[in-house]
């Protein structure tokens, strides 16, 4: 994917210091459902959301706060509402998803994601998709029905693992929306304060007394959501894009190994067919936007 020896040390060492990152937070967005799934047998999706946005706020508080009043003081108020939105419904779903099918299945359709995207990026974002790219995510979502398995025991919660990988992709599209003009920090802040209010409010119908391991379960949660978000955070400042987006995946292997390993959860085979098709149409939009972005630079460089 890159070319190591046409690089300068420093690149070298930054692109593969970024890739570490990456893994890293795929592993602990991994690590982060699995806690989820031990949880999801006693406690709400929504108190489950509730305590982990609480304590990762907490542990984010020190390095957001330097920004000041600014971290709060927004324009745009309904595109942040809409955002928290978007990123609430596909929490739930994928929350609710993962206590009930094998880790590895959820993660996979998850990365449903991407295929979404580029499908609504051109009616949302004005932005304009080839017929390979539209094509790839046709056969993307072929694969992801593979995986539902239409008329199996799992088909039910399957598709609401869908729903919470479309709502995700229209949290990136709100995103991409807000990012234009608004700092990240701020639509993290918000975004936290959004999870803890909401979920808040629903605390007196859902919320059971944890136990002492349990809240430690929790907050372990909380604390890989904020370090799997600052590690993708600080990969992306030291590498493109299109360098680390194929890492992302990553993650399925991960969850796969997580849960043999703690539940002996063995995914049916056609979770392994659909997830290599998703794999595949996202690895090829990948590679199609990078072939685009280089072209379209080469252009740039033609007419200077």
């Amino acid at each position: 994917m890159t070319a190591p020896i046409l690089l300068p040390a420093g690149d070298t060492a930054r692109l593969g210091f970024a890739i570490g990152l990456v893994c890293f937070a795929a592993f602990t967005f991994a690590a982060l459902f699995a806690c989820v799934k031990l949880l999801g047998s006693g406690y709400s999706p929504l108190q489950v959301l509730f305590l982990r946005y609480g304590f990762g706020l907490a542990v984010s508080l020190p390095f957001l706060w330097r920004m000041g009043p600014q971290l709060w003081q927004t324009k745009r108020p309904f595109g942040h509402a809409v955002r928290a939105f978007y990123g609430l419904a596909s929490s739930m779903a994928l929350y609710y998803a993962v206590t009930r099918m094998p880790i590895a299945t959820v993660t996979a359709i998850s990365f449903a994601m991407p295929l979404f995207l580029t499908m609504l990026s051109v009616p949302l974002l004005k932005e304009s998709v080839g017929w390979r790219r539209a094509t790839a995510a046709v056969v993307g979502f072929g694969g992801v029905l593979i995986i539902v398995n239409p008329g199996s025991d799992l088909n039910e919660i399957a598709l609401i693992a869908l729903v919470g990988a479309f709502f995700y992709a229209m949290a990136v599209v709100s995103i991409r929306q807000l990012s234009m003009q608004e700092p990240a920090k701020r639509i993290f802040f918000l975004y936290a304060i959004a999870n803890i209010i909401f979920a808040g409010a629903t605390m007196p119908f859902v919320w059971v007394p944890p136990s002492l391991e349990d809240w430690v379960l929790f907050a372990v949660v909380g604390v890989l959501g904020a370090a799997a978000q600052y590690a993708f955070i600080v990969a992306y400042r030291h590498a493109p894009a299109t360098v680390l987006a194929p890492f992302d995946y990553s993650q399925i292997l991960f969850a796969l190994g997580i849960g043999y390993l703690a539940w002996a959860e063995t995914p049916e085979p056609q979770s392994f067919a659909g997830g290599a098709v998703i794999i595949a149409s996202g690895i090829f939009i990948w590679w199609r936007e990078r072939q685009l972005a280089r072209r379209s630079r080469a252009v740039g460089m033609r007419a200077l």
